[in-house]
């Protein structure tokens, strides 16, 4: 999707011509570029709601087609979209699958995606200690009691 560039100070020096590009132009959005922050990105309302309809339509789609039976038909794609999980034991991609797909439809009620980017971020580190063999001796080492801690010296 066109997305123009435009410092946000051009946006409250020149409202009109800066806005201009969403109905002028292929653009459907502006970045408004910020020097102490973090930059904003201003669309039409009618966009807005065009890409929530689609993406919308595609989570119910994918939530429709794992919970219908193809489900491992996804398992065996997933390592296209996040390679990363090859890493997860056939189980974990599983689990990594209903939960992703649950969170998916749960966020459709929020109107937030950072519980999925969270989601993802988890399940990332998750399979980065699965894929360093160190990592995973020391998390998977017995465990046991070890004893009461010892008592810190008196400040």
């Amino acid at each position: 999707m066109p997305v123009s560039e435009a410092p946000f100070s051009e946006l409250i020096n020149k409202p009109k011509a800066t806005l201009q590009p969403l109905t002028g132009s292929r653009a459907h959005a502006i970045r408004l570029r910020r020097r102490d922050d973090v930059d904003l990105v201003v669309t039409t309302a009618d966009r807005y709601e065009q890409d929530h309809a689609v993406v919308s339509a595609a989570l119910r789609l994918f939530r429709t087609i794992v919970l219908n039976g193809q489900a491992d038909a996804v398992l065996d794609l997933l390592p296209e979209v996040f390679p990363w999980s090859r890493f997860l034991p056939a189980g974990d991609r599983h689990t990594f699958l209903i939960e992703f797909v649950d969170t998916l439809r749960a966020v459709e009620d929020l109107d937030t995606f950072a519980p999925v980017t969270q989601l993802l971020t988890e399940w990332r580190h998750t399979a980065e200690a699965y894929a360093d063999p160190t990592v995973l001796a020391v998390l998977t080492r017995g465990t046991g009691d070890f004893g009461p801690a010892p008592k810190l010296p008196a400040a």
